[in-house]
This record gives C-alpha cells, sequence and structure tokens, in this order.
C-alpha cells in the first residue's frame, strides 16, 4: 500500500541508509500492512485501519529510536539502582581505606567518625534509589546508547577536582598544620565515584538483558 510505504519512509526521513535500516523499514511496512489487512478484513474502512494500525505503534519518535539503535528502552529505576548499588560498594572499600588511613594518623579508633559518616552517604544514595526502584520496578524509559558526553563530562570533572586538590595539598606540605600530609588521595578517590558511576550505568545499559522489557516484535525481531 503506498499510503503505508510512504507514511514510513517518512518516519525514517533523515536516518542515514544502511542494510539495517532498509531491513527494519521493510518489516515495519510489512507489519502496518498486515494490521490493515486484517482490519478491512473484518469489515473497518481503509483510513480507520490505518489509523488503528499507526495508533497500536504507541509513541512513534521511541519506536524510531529504539530500531535504528540510537536509545534502548529500559527499566530506568532498575538501572539507576545497579548503578547506585556498584558505587556503594566503591564507596564501602574506599571508606574503610580512609578510616585505615586517619587511624595511622593519630587518630586511632576515632578514625571511625570520619568513615562512618562518609560512608552513610554512599548507603543513603543507594537506599533511596532502591526506594524508588521498588515503589515502581517496571517504569521504563529511552537511554541513548551514546553516553560519551556524560562519561567526558565526569572524567574532565574529577581530574579538574583531583588537580584542585593536589595542588593545595602540595602547597600545605611545608605548614604547622595537620594538613601537612598527602591528603589528597581522599578526594581523589571520592570523586572517582562520578566517572565510575556513569561508566558502570552505560555498561549496564548495553550489556544486561534484564533491563529490557518486552516489546512489539516486527518480523521476529523485538525493539
Amino acid at each position: 500500500m503506498e499510503s503505508v510505504h510512504y507514511f514510513v519512509r517518512g518516519l525514517f526521513r533523515g536516518i542515514a541508509e544502511t542494510e539495517k535500516i532498509s531491513e527494519q523499514r521493510e518489516e515495519l511496512e510489512a507489519h502496518i500492512n498486515d494490521r490493515i489487512t486484517d482490519s478491512v478484513a473484518r469489515g473497518m474502512t481503509h483510513n480507520k485501519a490505518f489509523a488503528d494500525a499507526i495508533e497500536s505503534l504507541g509513541n512513534l519518535d521511541e519506536l524510531i529510536e529504539t530500531m535504528t539503535g540510537t536509545k534502548k528502552k529500559v527499566f530506568v529505576k532498575k538501572a539507576l539502582w545497579l548503578m547506585r548499588a556498584a558505587a556503594l560498594v566503591y564507596g564501602t572499600l574506599y571508606m574503610i581505606a580512609v578510616g585505615i588511613w586517619f587511624a595511622y594518623q593519630d587518630f586511632g579508633l576515632l578514625a571511625i567518625y570520619v568513615a562512618l559518616p562518609g560512608w552513610f552517604g554512599f548507603l543513603c544514595a543507594a537506599l533511596y534509589q532502591y526506594i524508588c526502584y521498588r515503589k515502581d520496578p517496571l517504569a521504563t524509559g529511552l537511554v541513548p546508547f551514546d553516553r560519551s558526553g556524560e562519561i567526558r563530562a565526569a572524567l574532565v570533572g574529577w581530574v579538574s577536582v583531583s588537580i584542585v586538590c593536589w595542588i593545595a595539598n602540595f602547597l600545605l606540605m611545608g605548614s604547622d598544620t595537620f594538613l601537612n600530609v598527602q591528603w589528597a588521595w581522599m578526594p581523589t578517590f571520592g570523586v572517582f565515584t562520578w566517572p565510575l558511576s556513569e561508566l558502570v550505568y552505560t555498561w549496564i545499559v548495553k550489556n544486561l538483558k534484564s533491563l529490557g522489557p518486552e516489546t512489539e516484535s516486527f518480523g521476529g525481531k523485538k525493539y
């Protein structure tokens, strides 16, 4: 049907033509035509059948972004919870290291009063995200496959903070304050949680199949 052909062509306008895109476009066109044929066979007018077939596809922008591989539909709250869980594991190891360091800086057992509040910050973030996930575990959303911008921004932020801290540490090494020791490693490893979280989030979105909800299938392929 020409109307369907031109409609589907319009959906893919501006998208670079590849063999995969051509195949997906043809599958979508065949899917719409099949639905129209079935509806017309049941006595529906062609125009009504066409409108119903298009409506059944849902959000067309989301559909095209998913089919072309620019974005992926995932359980977003589950993904965020897994990211925070990974950050909590890292944060636990990090705060243990901080506690040990303070213990050897004449703090002794008082180091626990430094380590525990810091660890509690990681715990609160993870618990909050877990509660959000449990409230609506099936919440879905489209996540871009290309998250290089977010990762790059996180790395730049981490490096910038680290440089400032190490410069301050160097300037204070000759002072008579308790900061005349090498303490800059702590903010360096602490702020590293930022790019690490972005990297983990990107990995789990791309690789964990359990994050992908069941979606409509065209030609035996799920999108």
